[in-house]
């Protein structure tokens, strides 16, 4: 068992790589494209119809497919303090239950936002703009992100898998 969950958690770790390597790509994407369109605009007196719809989408598939990376590294925003002076089997007692909500929360938004993919694809839902589009080929990059970060939330779950503070090595209790 313990080398299928090996095997997952890798393939999920390069899963999660690729995806933040792809929103790096987004960005790129994003400044070219504005560049593009200053320069079509103001030199060539030539607006483009495309660029704003385009940064708008691909800021919102650059920005979850960056959210599994940013968990994966622990880089989201946490409020450590009650944790960090608390004795250590209370606070991996804490983080544990903080990391099973995080999944829970998480798990449950991506199920959410799955939902209204389908929807959105059953009904044929495009996005309102001069180039329509689509809509879940935007909104699944929302699950996509969801999805990837709950699973890191209970990967980290068990106190087992915590890097510990070398700023609190003496900890009470």
């Amino acid at each position: 068992m313990t080398n299928v969950f090996a095997k997952f958690c890798t393939i999920h770790d390069r899963l999660t790589e690729v995806a933040a390597v792809l929103g790096a790509i987004g960005l790129i994407g994003i400044v070219v494209s504005y560049v593009y369109e200053v320069v079509t605009r103001y030199f060539f007196n030539a607006p483009t119809a495309w660029v704003s719809d385009f940064v708008s989408y691909a800021l919102c598939a650059s920005v979850f497919l960056a959210l599994p990376k940013v968990t994966k590294d622990k880089g989201h925003v946490a409020v450590t303090i009650v944790v960090d002076i608390v004795p250590q089997k209370i606070a991996d007692t804490m983080h544990t239950t903080i990391n099973l909500i995080g999944f829970i929360c998480l798990g449950f938004a991506a199920y959410i936002s799955l939902q209204e993919n389908i929807r959105q694809y059953s009904k044929g839902i495009e996005t309102l703009a001069i180039v329509p589009i689509p809509q879940w080929w935007v909104s699944s990059f929302i699950t996509f992100g969801l999805a990837l970060s709950s699973i890191y939330f209970l990967r980290y779950a068990p106190a087992s898998q915590r890097v510990r503070s070398d700023v609190l090595k003496e900890r009470p209790g």
